[in-house]
């Protein structure tokens, strides 16, 4: 127990990876049927998360880690800004694209994609995988390890983690947009760590978070982005595009140090409640 207490995020996170690891492939080797697959990634995503928390810091613990996503009650700018990001992001790439290659998005792209989204079944799936993951990425991971790491670094580790929790389901081609490069997985889910830990530092709203990542998990399959429907190269620019992209505004707005602090509760350290949110009005 002390062992766990004093190294905790990283027990969680290995536990996190070799569990899933495990899941997945006693899926594919016929041990467990496939219809577990669907919800049952992610309530094993919740229970290792939600014991582990329970057994070293109760319920207290609980309530720490889910008060982020009560908070809610933000600027309708901040709002439009997190269901804005990634649909930019998609439009730049897509446009660029365009003039390279003369392949330019067209309506009958967008109307497929948004077609196909509107299966209630993928819905739900999309809602439950958004929600698991903030709580368990974000309002734990990423929170846990900015308490001695800078948000930024913080991030990145977590896109590592995040990765390689993708990874059995990549190697396996099962359950998942299918053919996604690894190493242009790796950097957008960096790209999109760093992103949630910028959004959560300058709003301390985990519900915003939330928002974001609804819109991204539904954004990528309606733009054609993805390996399948606008190849690999395109993925990989809309990967590396939005890992930038996400750089670049902790550059600018911080919060910094944003690989090493320079001095230790000082600069770099968590933010106050109130953290950076005057630069987008809040």
């Amino acid at each position: 127990m002390n062992f766990i207490r004093r190294h905790e995020v990283w027990v969680f996170l290995s536990l996190l990876v070799l569990s899933n690891a495990l899941f997945v492939t006693l899926i594919m080797k016929g041990v467990l049927p496939e219809g577990v697959y669907g919800m049952g990634r992610f309530a094993l995503l919740g229970s290792l998360l939600f014991g582990l928390i329970l057994l070293v810091r109760g319920w207290s613990g609980l309530r720490e880690m889910l008060r982020p996503m009560v908070e809610w009650r933000r600027s309708p700018v901040l709002y439009l800004f997190a269901m804005g990001w990634t649909i930019a992001i998609c439009i730049v790439v897509l446009t660029l694209k365009g003039f390279v290659t003369g392949d330019f998005l067209t309506v009958s792209e967008l109307a497929a994609g948004l077609s196909g989204l509107a299966h209630p079944k993928l819905l739900i799936t999309l809602l439950v995988s958004s929600f698991i993951g903030e709580i368990v990425w974000v309002s734990y991971a990423l929170r846990k390890l900015s308490e001695k790491l800078t948000l930024y670094l913080s991030g990145l580790i977590v896109g590592v983690f995040w990765t390689l929790w993708w990874l059995p389901m990549s190697i396996y081609n099962f359950g998942i947009i299918p053919d996604l490069p690894i190493l242009a997985l790796l950097f957008n889910q960096m790209g999109i760590a760093v992103m949630c830990a910028f959004v959560y530092h300058h709003t301390r709203s985990g519900f915003l978070v939330l928002v974001m990542q609804l819109v991204f998990n539904g954004t990528i399959l309606v733009f054609p982005v993805t390996p399948g429907e606008g190849g690999a190269n395109t993925y990989w620019a809309f990967a590396l595009s939005y890992f930038t992209a996400a750089t670049l505004l902790f550059l600018r707005f911080g919060p910094g140090p944003m690989l090493f602090r320079r001095r230790k509760g000082v600069e770099g350290a968590p933010a106050s409640p109130e953290g950076d949110a005057h630069l987008f009005g809040h």
